[in-house]
């Protein structure tokens, strides 16, 4: 369902005609009239605030909205590259927490951090799931091993994996032949009371979304991402759990237990607390894979 959304008001005497708010605004609401921004198609606006963030005199108006001014001196952003690649470089995916609750000032901190990503067509349709209850978290666990036993069950036989060829594809029935040495081992650890699906994390967070929402999937990624850096930031580790978010996708069990409507997908999910690990090494990654075009230049 579309978000309701009051358009914005433009103060004629405030408007000093710069066009600057007519050219940023993704959906056509502004129109240059009489050498004053006017708004021409209201019910087009989709709230994203553009508009009123880049006028210089404060005369946009949009009801609901809070415009506050840059509170850093200067040029923005805010941080210089150097520090944003050591952040970049820093977090890592933990899998070692120690047992300390996170408080929930700490927890709403991190997942406020998530509602300044974009959203496509400024949706911000993305939802959570916040699950701090050990209990909660215990049976989540379970049902989600549980899926995975059956899954993984049926590959083992011959007949299983042909099936799954047809259903899946060749390659995805490939992967998972090769990771069957990796469960069977990890389920011997688990039988050994070691966590290796959540690491006995005192949060798991899951973000879901319309399924019919083609921007929904790049909404909730970038969402918890943001969520996960402002946990580094508090000096708190997350590591991004894709088998969890497939469970749910394809048990509606689990789905169901968890509340998520019939009509969202479970795009991420993370597990979330204070590490009992520290790094104090940083890793190189290989170099971007870019195809790049230029003066003419074509692809391929």
């Amino acid at each position: 369902m579309k978000r309701k959304v009051n358009p914005p008001a433009v103060v004629a005497k405030d408007c000093i005609g710069c066009e600057r708010c007519v050219a940023v605004c993704p959906s056509f609401v502004l129109d240059m009239v009489e050498a004053k921004s006017s708004v021409v198609r209201g019910d087009w606006c989709i709230g994203c605030g553009h508009c009123g963030a880049v006028c210089p005199t404060g005369a946009i108006l949009h009801e609901g909205f809070c415009f506050d001014l840059h509170p850093k001196k200067g040029e923005a952003p805010a941080t210089s590259p150097e520090v944003l690649e050591l952040l970049l470089r820093e977090r890592r995916s933990v899998r070692i927490y120690s047992p300390d609750a996170v408080p929930d000032e700490v927890l709403n901190k991190i997942l406020d951090a998530g509602k300044y990503a974009p959203t496509g067509t400024n949706s911000q349709n993305v939802h959570y799931v916040a699950l701090t209850s050990p209990d909660r978290i215990e049976e989540l666990r379970k049902m989600t091993i549980r899926f995975y036993d059956k899954v993984f069950s049926r590959a083992r036989g011959w007949f299983g994996m042909l099936l799954f060829s047809m259903i899946a594809g060749r390659r995805t029935t490939e992967y998972l032949r090769d990771s069957l040495p990796k469960v069977e081992y990890a389920n011997e650890q688990m039988k050994q009371g070691k966590d290796r699906l959540f690491y006995h994390a005192p949060v798991v967070i899951l973000c879901h979304a319309e399924c019919w929402d083609p921007c929904s999937s790049f909404n909730c990624s970038v969402a918890i991402y943001h969520c996960s850096l402002m946990a580094h930031t508090l000096g708190l580790g997350c590591c991004f759990n894709g088998f969890l978010s497939n469970a749910v996708n394809r048990n509606s069990r689990i789905k169901g237990w968890l509340g998520i409507p019939s009509d969202h997908k479970c795009y991420s999910a993370m597990t979330l607390g204070f590490p009992n690990v520290k790094y104090p090494r940083l890793v190189h990654r290989d170099p971007p894979k870019v195809a790049r075009t230029g003066h003419g230049t074509p692809l391929g």
